[in-house]
């Protein structure tokens, strides 16, 4: 557990990150990698920092912090044409979530490159909840001072008002300190919100069935619409795909002898890891025949499809070597996932399959559903 020493060091980290974030706006520079490097270096630090071995922490995290700006160099800010076959908005923060979890796992086994799945596990979930609480912390904070600043522009003075409201050096520096500043609470309590890791292995109990109820309720649909549009079939698939990983990487941080109290479970798992890889085949079918691909949407595909491969073999070994499978399986693919993302924003690579058919687009085709779905009601 963090002390109040930690948690300052956390806070001043962020401090120093956002004054000179705000100094490359103030200075008006233009390239990625300037302008992407500071905000790297202090999330990479911040999210991996345990109070231990903090100069090593440091100086890795500017190592990474330069790997993953490099790309940019000498291109502007979202405007490269290198960039112009992948999206980047969804690739980047992807590959740097990645990054840091294999960063965070380097630095809290003191160093060494053993890649231990529980402490990768812990890393994909304590950031994603850090990250969800300092950003909730910073959209509170940012209203508790701009509330006030409407009371004091209409009755004393608009100073404040300008200031937070119009003054767009002031909020990026406000924005992103408060954002630091509420990671270093999440990290001080970082055991607090560990417990929320029992409530979602209750959940499981539950997760199941439903999760397995909507995906053949929708195969059967599918089955009877063939005809339907292509880019909506694979969204309303990869988006099932996705949850089922989510929730089978999640399941399998049970406890061995909880599972196996539960053997109609066990069996639907079982069922389930099959029927995951049959609806990801149908996902790469519809995918390759009918859509245009971009080199970053060919690499969530094919990852997928040997995932479900994976999974898919292991429901036909018993439960410890199917959690033995899975977890070999999703850190070897994690890291052949984050060397083709990275390969994939290098300029001046560029590849994309069937250019002459429409573009893929899971954004759009989850639009759809959602906006039929709404007429329907």
């Amino acid at each position: 557990m963090l002390t109040n020493k930690d948690t300052w060091i956390l806070i001043l980290t962020g401090l120093i990150t956002s004054i000179i974030f705000t100094a490359t706006y103030l200075l008006q520079l233009r390239t990625f990698m300037y302008v992407i490097f500071p905000l790297l270096v202090g999330l990479l630090f911040v999210l991996s920092y345990n109070g231990r071995n903090i100069s090593e922490l440091l100086g890795s995290s500017f190592f990474v912090a330069l790997l993953l700006s490099i790309p940019f160099r000498g291109y502007e800010i979202w405007g490269s044409e290198s960039t112009r076959h992948i999206n980047l908005l969804i690739c980047y923060p992807i590959l740097v979530y990645v990054t840091h979890c294999f960063h965070y796992i380097y630095h809290h086994n003191g160093g060494h490159w053993n890649m231990s799945y529980t402490l990768f596990f812990e890393a994909l979930w304590n950031t994603l909840v850090v990250l969800l609480f300092g950003t909730l912390f910073m959209y509170s904070s940012e209203n508790l001072i701009l509330y006030p600043s409407f009371l004091y522009d209409g009755i004393y003075s608009s100073f404040l008002y300008n200031r937070v409201s119009t003054n767009g050096v002031f909020s990026y520096f406000l924005g992103l300190f408060l954002l630091f500043l509420g990671i270093g609470i999440a990290q001080y309590n970082i055991k607090v919100l560990h417990q929320l890791r029992f409530i979602l292995r209750t959940c499981m109990y539950y997760f199941l069935p439903l999760l397995v109820l909507a995906s053949v309720t929708f195969f059967i649909l599918f089955l009877q619409n063939t005809a339907q549009n292509p880019n909506i079939i694979i969204s309303a698939f990869f988006d099932l795909t996705l949850v089922s990983i989510l929730f089978l990487n999640a399941y399998y941080q049970y406890d061995n002898n909880e599972k196996k109290q539960i053997a109609w479970l066990n069996g639907l798992l079982r069922g389930y890891k099959v029927f995951l890889l049959i609806m990801i085949l149908i996902t790469n079918y519809y995918a390759y025949r009918y859509m245009s691909l971009e080199f970053n949407q060919l690499i969530y595909l094919t990852i997928a499809l040997f995932l479900g491969g994976i999974y898919a073999y292991s429901a036909f070994r018993s439960d410890k070597e199917a959690q033995q499978i899975m977890e070999k399986g999703n850190k070897y693919l994690a890291i052949v996932f984050m060397v083709a993302l990275y390969i994939a924003i290098l300029p001046p690579f560029d590849f994309i399959v069937n250019k002459d058919k429409s573009p893929l687009s899971i954004w759009d085709g989850t639009d759809y559903i959602r906006k039929s779905t709404y007429q329907k009601s």
